[in-house]
């Protein structure tokens, strides 16, 4: 039996995208990989090719977005845990070690996240970002938030709920939310499972998809909380953010990560 499935989305990141392969291959335990590209005219399907041998390349000329490459892909997928990396980015050594030991001890949880560490488009360490409890209020109000790239969760959960294939921008955050409408257990670990490359052209670091961002998650925003996010909403969800980012929990987790990591 398949331990684990993942798909790596790619398009036009041939810069990246071995960097983000070889994350997953180099992790020492039973997986099935696929990487799903659409209409890439750089370098990346003969990067992927490469490795045609330790994973399932699927090419497509075009789909319907993100959400829908990555319905398609899983629902062929066999894995009992479904984990989904962008091709910019990594997981860390050890992660699916760490993550199916946690599952098999945690029988109730449908839904694992942890912590990421932020890199450099050259991949050096930035900041570390841990992670925080979900609630979906806490989601709505903007202080409460999971982070894709340290995010896995089980088959049975995904199939009662899936990508919203109407979401451009934040698929990953509408995901869990659904996920717990429909009463996923949502369990977190301090641990770093994954990196989270920003740089000057990355939708994160360019900034170009703000305003939709925004009007996503003010629909998001709505269907949890039952009607539209007012300005009390914003300064109550910037008040929690601004005590979580100076909490003396993070501040420690953070100064240890950064120690470790140039204590070379």
């Amino acid at each position: 039996m398949i331990d684990i499935s993942v798909v790596t989305l790619s398009h036009n990141q041939g810069e990246f995208i071995s960097e983000a392969i070889k994350s997953v291959l180099n992790q020492d335990n039973e997986k099935e990989y696929f990487v799903y590209d659409v209409g890439s005219t750089d370098s990346s399907r003969t990067i992927i090719q490469e490795f045609s041998s330790k994973l399932q390349p699927i090419f497509v000329d075009k789909d319907l977005g993100p959400s829908d490459g990555l319905n398609r892909v899983f629902d062929r997928a066999t894995g009992s845990i479904f984990y989904y990396l962008n091709s910019d980015d990594k997981t860390v050594p050890g992660a699916f070690d760490f993550v199916l030991k946690y599952f098999s001890e945690n029988p109730d949880c449908d839904v694992l996240h942890g912590s990421i560490r932020i890199i450099s488009r050259s991949g050096k360490p930035i900041a570390i970002k841990p992670s925080m409890k979900f609630t979906l209020r806490g989601y709505a109000l903007g202080y409460s938030v999971v982070y894709q790239q340290a995010t896995f969760f089980k088959k049975e959960i995904f199939a009662k709920t899936k990508f919203n294939l109407e979401n451009r921008t934040c698929w990953d955050g509408e995901l869990i939310v659904d996920m717990a409408i429909a009463g996923a257990q949502i369990h977190r670990t301090s641990k770093i499972l994954g990196e989270f490359r920003i740089y000057s052209d990355s939708i994160t670091g360019s900034g170009r998809l703000r305003n939709q961002i925004k009007k996503d998650h003010q629909r998001i925003a709505s269907r949890i909380l039952g009607r539209k996010i007012n300005w009390f909403d914003f300064v109550l969800g910037n008040i929690y953010s601004k005590v979580l980012a100076f909490s003396r929990l993070r501040f420690v987790l953070c100064e240890k990560e950064m120690k470790n990591l140039y204590s070379d």
